[in-house]
């Protein structure tokens, strides 16, 4: 049984993140059948979502039910401004470090096109853990409130019943953070980012059935769902043209952090003409914010799941900082472990023929270590070993005041590559859980539907409820 969560009642029991962190999250709004509304149908019933959940959010701040570190961050009273992507969006302005900034927290995802649309729900920038999760939340909830009865949420890289791929019809959570001392140290987490990009692909694949069914016959070994031939991330799967190429030649590149805003590389890079449009990527550092976006999640089931890659993004952050210089392990070596990830998740080959591994060691051989010596050949051994480097140390302990195992929030992770569930043995992710629905439903795809309305539900209500629930096994480097 989940334990249920709740806002410390006292600011010394909130864990602090290194840098500010900030969530898009991308919901799927379904009629009974499991289908999007037209565009035009939306237009009217988005305004009226959008005018309801701002009066929802004045009420919640003139009840004084917001804890009180939040509530002192909020500037005003949210209002309606018009987005010329979106329509007209839902606005707050919030305090980083004390100057306000305005973030349009609801409204819809401004890059689809009139097929019909979906809904973005945004936290302001945080630097609480159970800020972020409060944020997350709260605005979830605001959601479900405004939505129309005839609609449903779902929260998934893909719908499940959609009959093929459309550009910009598939949903995403995207991390900013920010609040870094200088632009040489954001590109130093941005690089480490890039490295580990691959691992965080494979921890959140989340879209694995399209027109109600896997890609192929589900294949379960014991109980660990292979599936060789099921795509577990059908949204990267076909995206080519929002994200970063499956191309090494011009993948986001290694930047000098001592040359931190060499736009002219970047660009010459990616094959952009401009930092407007080289935006998305899997990864980018020049954000209007100056943040770095993380674009390459498919939407979580779980704000537990979102909250666990939002502090090991953390982590790996803290851990970029406190380096020498942040190698780089290549863009031909992250490109083959893109395409695996999206393939099969934690289930695909780690591939390593590509790296340079003496000179990388030369720069950094604890980082080599962890990198490269798994002790398997599959991506799930490789997301071990990043979780050794970065949970190994004092640091981790420091920084989050208690013993890593202790933190509800890893949980989700941990349980993805070391844990014990009924149902599964890991790897697992939420991607394997859909497949397990599909096969415990006997491919009854409206059921599967009703599955993920009420599991979205539930997780919303409950941040610390998942999908992958069971015993969290921490490794001994964590405890």
């Amino acid at each position: 049984m989940t334990e249920k969560w709740e806002f410390p009642s006292k600011k010394k029991h909130l864990i602090e993140m290194p840098f500010s962190h900030g969530m898009e999250m991308e919901l799927q709004m379904l009629d009974e059948n499991g289908q999007f509304l037209k565009g035009d149908d939306m237009v009217f019933m988005m305004k009226k979502m959008v005018e309801r959940a701002r009066d929802i959010l004045i009420q919640m701040i003139d009840s004084g039910e917001i804890p009180k570190v939040i509530s002192n961050k909020i500037v005003d009273y949210p209002r309606i401004t018009y987005n010329e992507e979106k329509g007209d969006v839902l606005t707050l302005s919030y305090k980083l470090n004390g100057d306000p900034i305005d973030i349009e927290i609801f409204g819809r995802d401004g890059n689809v096109a009139a097929i019909t649309y979906i809904l973005e729900c945004v936290t302001p920038p945080c630097i609480y853990v159970e800020e972020l999760t409060w944020w997350a939340q709260q605005v979830l909830l605001i959601a479900e409130l405004v939505l129309p009865k005839e609609l449903f949420l779902i929260s998934s890289g893909f719908n499940p019943l959609q009959k093929e791929y459309f550009r910009g019809l598939t949903m995403a959570d995207h991390n900013h953070m920010g609040s870094f001392k200088n632009d040489k140290q954001k590109i130093k987490v941005y690089n480490m980012f890039r490295n580990f990009l691959p691992h965080i692909l494979a921890l959140s694949v989340n879209s694995p059935l399209i027109n109600g069914s896997p890609t192929d016959v589900i294949k379960i070994l014991g109980k660990r769902y292979a599936c060789p031939g099921c795509v577990r991330s059908i949204r990267l799967k076909e995206n080519d043209t929002m994200l970063s190429y499956n191309d090494f030649r011009s993948y986001i590149p290694y930047m000098d952090p001592d040359n931190p805003n060499d736009y002219d590389y970047f660009l010459m890079t990616v094959q952009k003409a401009s930092l407007e449009d080289a935006r998305q990527q899997d990864i980018f550092p020049y954000t209007e914010f100056n943040t770095i976006e993380t674009r390459i999640c498919d939407a979580q089931t779980s704000i537990a799941r979102r909250i666990g890659i939002a502090m090991v993004l953390q982590m790996l952050a803290l851990k970029a900082i406190e380096m020498k210089v942040v190698p780089d392990v290549g863009s031909k070596l992250i490109v083959k472990n893109r395409v695996g990830a999206i393939s099969r998740g934690l289930f695909s080959v780690f591939r390593t023929e590509d790296a340079n591994i003496d000179a990388i060691k030369d720069i950094d051989e604890e980082f080599a270590d962890c990198y490269f010596n798994t002790e398997g050949r599959l991506m799930q051994n490789a997301v071990q070993g990043m979780l050794k480097y970065i949970g190994e140390g004092k640091t981790m302990r420091k920084l989050f005041k208690t013993k890593l195992n202790k933190i509800p929030y890893l949980d989700p992770i941990i349980i993805s590559v070391y844990g014990q569930l009924d149902w599964a043995d890991p790897p697992v992710t939420e991607a394997e859980y859909q497949l397990s629905l599909y096969n415990y439903r006997k491919a009854d795809t409206f059921q599967i539907l009703g599955d993920l309305v009420y599991m979205t539900h539930d997780c919303i209500v409950n941040p610390l409820k998942s999908p992958l629930e069971g015993n969290p096994d921490y490794p001994k480097f964590w405890k």
